[in-house]
């Protein structure tokens, strides 16, 4: 690959990683219901889920799909659950007392938001579909593994380093506040837009 393609991989991954969709409003849920740490450690979770979609779609799981679509009827059943029960925990924060202690939140903070955060990129078929149409067109058959890996590891590091910098920016004094004072208000509203985004995918598999 010459370094104008590597330019404009980078460039397709950063507009895929700004664009909203579920992982965005999962991280920034996090965000507004449990502070940035919850943030952070979802971003780095979903920056190794894109990652390893970006590995396996430059070593053939396009192929995989293509020719055995139930499983990627599953992937997309399994996905639209867990959407939901990630918008049912989120809108239950925004009513339940916080009666644990601080040690206990922060080791569910550390473990849990890294891999929801893990999962909700590795149960989303459309960050699939979009790696597979992405590296369609970057892919030759001399590259090496060696190459593959670089293009996925550029996929799932520009991944992490967006949504961070979006949890640093959410995290900032005003933006805090504000979030701080409308907490429930915005937990419920990414929980709704959520059940929606979940309801959407059961709708797009019936019809």
């Amino acid at each position: 690959m010459i370094l104008q393609d590597w330019f404009y991989l980078g460039l397709i991954c950063f507009l895929g990683a700004c664009s909203p969709g579920p992982s965005l409003m999962v991280v920034l849920g996090f965000v507004s219901s449990e502070g940035k740490k919850s943030g952070f450690s979802a971003s780095i979770g979903h920056g190794i889920g894109v990652f390893l979609y970006a590995l396996l779609s430059t070593l053939g799981l396009g192929v995989l799909i293509e020719h055995y679509y139930n499983v990627f009827t599953v992937i997309q059943v399994i996905g639209a659950f867990f959407l939901l029960w990630i918008a049912f925990k989120i809108a239950g924060n925004s009513f339940n007392s916080n009666v644990k202690s601080r040690a206990e939140i922060e080791h569910q903070k550390k473990y849990n938001r890294f891999f929801e955060g893990f999962l909700v990129a590795v149960l989303n078929p459309k960050i699939c579909i979009f790696f597979v149409s992405l590296f369609s067109q970057f892919l030759s058959p001399d590259q090496t593994i060696v190459l593959h890996s670089l293009m996925a590891l550029m996929a799932g590091g520009i991944d992490t380093l967006v949504y961070c910098t979006i949890v640093s920016l959410a995290s900032i004094k005003s933006a805090s506040i504000f979030l701080e004072k409308y907490r429930k208000e915005f937990n419920l509203s990414f929980a709704f837009l959520l059940i929606l985004l979940a309801f959407s995918l059961f709708y797009s598999m019936i019809f």
